[in-house]
């Protein structure tokens, strides 16, 4: 193995783990989000987007979160 091919396999596991890093913070961020919020609104901002994923409700919510917020649930 040359040295051009050492570094292509190092450019290309330092790229796998920060993609790693950056998948699991946002995972980490739709958590955290979605753990403060009720079913009931958590259906509601669903329903209201649908299809949606986990974090394109928490990002809906962070959006307009007077808004969701402000609503009786």
């Amino acid at each position: 193995m040359n040295k051009t091919s050492k570094y292509i396999i190092h450019a290309i596991l330092i790229a796998i783990v920060v993609v790693g890093c950056i998948y699991s913070g946002r995972v980490e961020y739709t958590d955290d989000i979605l753990s403060g919020m009720s079913f009931e609104k958590y259906q509601y901002i669903h329903d209201r987007i649908a299809p949606a994923s986990r974090y394109e409700v928490a990002r809906e919510y962070m959006r307009h979160q007077e808004f969701y917020d402000s609503k009786i649930y």
